[in-house]
């Protein structure tokens, strides 16, 4: 029967001392929510009144999308410069009807931060100069690095089982002085 309970008392301690470290030591209180990881590239955008342009950059190429601002129509045999200070000026070329690409040298807008865009549209009649800002973000910052986890857990549950087992050291030696009382 004695054995019966420090088996029992045993088996109790283990479940406690595992439900408190099966968590994992995660508190699950965050500064910052997470961030999903889905990545957007890097766009800049600029309208007028007769144009409407997204421009899209995808590892070494700039892709322009050109639509008319009153009915969102594609703007097709476009003629399309682009500049960004002493960094980029180039024309672009049509690809598809309303998307024209320009393919970048080797370390242009591949650093983190701002672009300014000049970009002039000249497309039938119709002429427009645009400016917007293409920024590529630090993706470093955005990285949901998890706290070192601390050991809190599993001083709990040592602590229990500590003290489980000092309650059934306890338990034994008064059943033991019972009997030895009972026997004298």
């Amino acid at each position: 029967m004695k054995s019966f309970f420090c088996l029992i008392v045993f088996f109790l301690s283990m479940q406690i001392a595992s439900s408190a470290i099966a968590h994992g030591n995660d508190d699950h209180e965050h500064a910052t929510p997470a961030v999903p990881t889905t990545q957007v590239a890097p766009r800049a955008t600029a309208q007028t009144e007769d144009f409407e342009l997204v421009a899209v950059l995808q590892a070494r190429s700039l892709i322009i999308y050109l639509d008319r601002f009153a009915d969102n129509s594609l703007v097709a045999d476009a003629q399309i410069e682009v500049e960004s200070g002493n960094l980029l000026k180039a024309i672009a070329k049509q690809t598809a009807p309303g998307v024209y690409v320009i393919e970048l040298a080797q370390g242009v807008m591949e650093k983190v931060g701002k672009y300014p865009l000049s970009i002039s549209v000249q497309a039938g009649e119709l002429g427009d100069v645009m400016t917007a800002s293409l920024e590529i973000p630090d993706l470093s910052e955005q990285a949901h690095d998890h706290p070192e986890t601390s050991k809190t857990g599993w001083w709990i549950a040592l602590g229990l089982l500590l003290v489980v087992i000092f309650f059934t050291a306890i338990l034994m030696f008064k059943r033991r002085q019972n009997r030895s009382a009972w026997g004298a």
